[in-house]
């Protein structure tokens, strides 16, 4: 028979000089110098989804679109009568080093109610030191990264013979999901119906 009390003080010793447990629960402190976003590495998925929601919206209407709410749960948001799905990403971090433009774009479905996708992500100011700029990586620094995409391009793309940068998400094909991922932007950003966000019309 286990002996509770012993097990919990048996594993708080263990876990107490475990490394490998140390690094799993090590808070994301590389945003810390940010004045919006030092908090967003330690937020659950559905607040960092909102946050990311209205980030976008107060992007477009400070340049001059309509933005209203969605008719359904298949889009975040009607932008000037388009119904627009968002996503949004701050570069990803590896140890103590943000890497520029490294960026996740989450959950895109095909079957969602969507005519648009907004994609912003926000890359670190160079200036506090922990960026790192890989060797692939040709662009030019720049604080957000705002792009879109027609969902009729994304279909067409995902029914093409061309190799995806898009894979399956959440067990994919196997449990017939229709839900993707894109861990490499900067191979989004080169696809050709992907569009800097000042051509949205």
């Amino acid at each position: 028979m286990i002996n509770k009390s012993r097990l919990v003080e048996n594993l708080n010793r263990t876990l107490s000089k475990d490394i490998q447990f140390k690094k799993l629960v090590r808070t994301n402190d590389n945003w810390e110098k940010d004045l919006q976003f030092a908090n967003y590495p330690k937020l659950g998925q559905k607040q960092k989804g909102q946050i990311g929601e209205h980030v976008v919206e107060k992007i477009m209407k400070i340049n001059g679109h309509l933005v209203e709410s969605p008719q359904n749960t298949g889009h975040d948001r009607i932008v000037d009568k388009i119904k627009t799905e968002i996503k949004f990403s701050l570069a990803c971090s590896k140890n103590d080093q943000i890497i520029k433009d490294k960026f996740i774009i989450n959950h895109v479905s095909i079957g969602k109610d969507w005519q648009r996708l907004i994609f912003c992500g926000i890359n670190p100011n160079p200036e506090w030191g922990n960026m790192k700029v890989r060797k692939t990586d040709t662009l030019e620094w720049d604080r957000i990264r705002i792009v879109f995409m027609e969902k009729q391009d994304f279909v067409q793309y995902m029914n093409s013979d061309e190799k995806k940068i898009f894979k399956f998400q959440q067990g994919g094909e196997k449990v017939q999901n229709d839900d993707y991922i894109c861990s490499n932007f900067l191979k989004f950003a080169k696809l050709p119906f992907v569009k800097d966000i000042s051509e949205w019309k």
